[in-house]
């Protein structure tokens, strides 16, 4: 799914990354710089029931300008969030997290490094960065 990026927000903040349906497939070099800060992540997975097999998705970042989301051959995330499937959950990063390399993240049924299963809702990411 294409993510959108949209610029020039405020002086802290001026990027706003959207992926409408993020899944196994990474978005890559989503700021479109090598370096920056992430300070809000929003995770919607209202579009979703949590059901035993999936009560819930994990949104992986890493700092790199690409990444291999899911698999044996996954990327290393940086960063795993939580989300329970049916509800928004935002994450709040006071001071933000930096990246030096780009900011790459996918989407995930389980936490476990080589989690391969994309939710089986849409799954959408928000995150508010420099």
């Amino acid at each position: 799914m294409a993510v959108t990026k949209t610029s020039g927000l405020t002086t802290l903040a001026d990027k706003l990354i959207v992926n409408i349906d993020a899944d196994t497939d990474s978005s890559n070099n989503v700021s479109g710089a090598t370096s920056g800060s992430v300070y809000i992540i929003e995770i919607d997975a209202t579009k979703g029931v949590a059901t035993t097999d999936e009560p819930a998705c994990y949104v992986k970042l890493v700092d790199a300008s690409s990444a291999t989301g899911g698999g044996v051959s996954s990327t290393v995330p940086d960063v795993v969030l939580f989300a329970p499937i049916g509800v928004v959950t935002r994450y709040v990063i006071k001071g933000g997290w930096a990246f030096t390399s780009g900011l790459s993240f996918w989407c995930v049924t389980t936490s476990a490094l080589t989690g391969d299963t994309s939710p089986t809702s849409d799954v959408k990411v928000s995150i508010i960065s420099s």
